[in-house]
């Protein structure tokens, strides 16, 4: 072996790519390759850390005993995604996580500071355009051009951001050890995965109850039942509208939790009734024990074991009573949100991370209109109740008038949970570009009934979320 990698190491490693494997000769004419950059010695060789010299990438395939022929971007079974890279940037940092994960985060991060540099190249060329096209007797036909020219740059900058944005989100979901689940179609049948590493190693446990109690909104009773292989069938319409309403809750769980733990540190947070009323039974109990210090007489024993057994008694029986579930300490923090907090904090901030909820329920399930379009002509328009509307849609599904899924409900519980994983990652990953690289494009906040506060408000805010405020991507921590 130590002689054939001498071989390979001395021989057809340093060929170019018109001499080496047919496989090859396409790897190398393909124009998708960005440009190499920057530079890194490895083992006595310089490779790019834009994207590795393709000898050496073939080297690692016939090492690693993996296909001998076609690029591994096409090969499906070995995809981390079912989001396929709309460009060379999302495509070279897809393969570093796969096969160079090492040099993944600095790869990403002078991407990203490319991308800074230019819109700031860029917002210095929109001022002096602008101050030239304010002279009298300047041409137009020149500003009309560049801004055309900066309209399409700016689609591809947008679309290499969102990638980068996708890529930061998958390499989360490699770091937990989950993969993501593939396009589903018809009977799915998936490898199980540990479902601890996609609630206990994402979420705090304050979370995690909201967690819970999503998923048996969603779900139903069967989502307790954690070895449950009952078969399930439902429209892909339907699987598409749990999908992405996950992946919002728990963008929202993560913004809202990461505002609950800063205001829990720092002690302002508001104190709920029941731990009102304990503390002060608390202090009603330590000033009586302060005042039956000298201890009773005999005389007022009996009456105060009479007392005690009665209060005993009735103490029993209370608990024989059903006690209602407590809320968990986060639920009671989001209920006392205002409607502007609620609104603002449920929201997508950035246009790229609306669109990236796009992208993932549309890999995953399918294009979202048109099975829209599918629902709404198996169902028709004359249905005169919600009932009828319910009807027509089982009966869509029992018929296969309309594109089903069938699934476990294991696999369904998986797939919800790996959307709310997707929206957590999702809003850190936003957090985290807009901080350092302030490359996100806000979306308007959304327009609020006549009356409504601005601001994001919510309990212990103290008046720091201004209505100005709330409107940026970073807005909440």
């Amino acid at each position: 072996l130590l002689s054939y990698l001498t071989t390979m190491h001395s021989g057809s490693a340093l060929l170019p790519p018109s001499t080496s494997s047919p496989s090859l000769s396409r790897l190398s004419a393909s124009k998708q390759q960005p440009p190499r950059t920057v530079s890194k010695n490895l083992n006595g060789r310089t490779r790019p850390l834009g994207f590795l010299r393709l000898p050496a990438f073939s080297q690692r395939r016939r090492v690693c005993g993996q296909a001998s022929s076609g690029d591994w971007a096409n090969n499906e079974s070995s995809a981390l995604t079912p989001v396929k890279p709309r460009t060379a940037y999302g495509e070279m940092l897809q393969y570093y996580l796969k096969m160079e994960p090492e040099l993944f985060q600095s790869a990403m991060e002078d991407q990203l500071n490319r991308l800074k540099e230019e819109r700031e190249e860029k917002e210095k060329k929109e001022r002096a355009i602008q101050e030239a096209a304010e002279k009298p007797n300047k041409d137009k036909t020149e500003v009309t051009l560049y801004k055309r020219m900066e309209e399409v740059r700016a689609s591809e900058i947008r679309a290499t951001l969102e990638d980068l944005m996708y890529m930061s989100i998958l390499e989360k979901f490699v770091l937990v050890g989950v993969p993501m689940l593939p396009r589903l179609e018809g009977e799915v049948d998936v490898m199980p995965t540990n479902l601890k590493a996609l609630t206990e190693g994402i979420h705090s446990k304050e979370a995690l109850e909201m967690v819970r109690e999503h998923l048996l909104g969603v779900m139903g009773p069967t989502a307790q039942n954690q070895f449950s292989n009952a078969m399930l069938k439902m429209s892909k319409f339907q699987m598409a509208q749990v999908y992405a309403a996950s992946i919002m809750f728990g963008y929202f769980l993560r913004r809202v939790d990461k505002r609950f733990q800063l205001e829990k540190s720092l002690g302002t947070l508001p104190m709920q009734r029941d731990e009102a009323v304990e503390r002060l039974n608390q202090l009603f109990a330590q000033a009586d024990s302060s005042e039956d210090d000298d201890g009773p007489s005999s005389s007022e024993q009996p009456s105060s074991s009479s007392t005690s057994g009665s209060s005993s008694s009735s103490g029993s029986s209370s608990n024989r009573m059903p006690q209602k579930k407590p809320k968990s300490a986060l639920r009671s923090y989001v209920e006392q949100f205002d409607q502007a907090a609620m609104v603002n904090t449920a929201r997508i901030v950035s246009a790229e991370g609306g669109s990236l909820v796009e992208r993932q329920t549309s890999a995953v399930l399918g294009d979202i209109k048109k099975l829209t379009a599918q629902i709404q002509a198996a169902v028709g328009t004359d249905a005169t109740s919600l009932e009828e509307v319910m009807m027509r849609m089982a009966k869509a599904v029992e018929t296969d008038a309309v594109e089903t899924l069938t699934m476990t409900v294991g696999t369904q519980r998986r797939a919800v949970l790996e959307a709310v994983a997707f929206g957590t990652f999702l809003r850190d990953v936003e957090s985290w570009v807009d901080t350092e690289y302030q490359l996100l494009t806000p979306l308007p906040p959304p327009k609020l009934p006549p009356g409504g506060m601005g601001g994001l408000g919510g309990p212990g805010a103290g008046g720091g979320g201004s209505p100005k405020g709330g409107d940026t991507p970073d807005a909440l921590v």
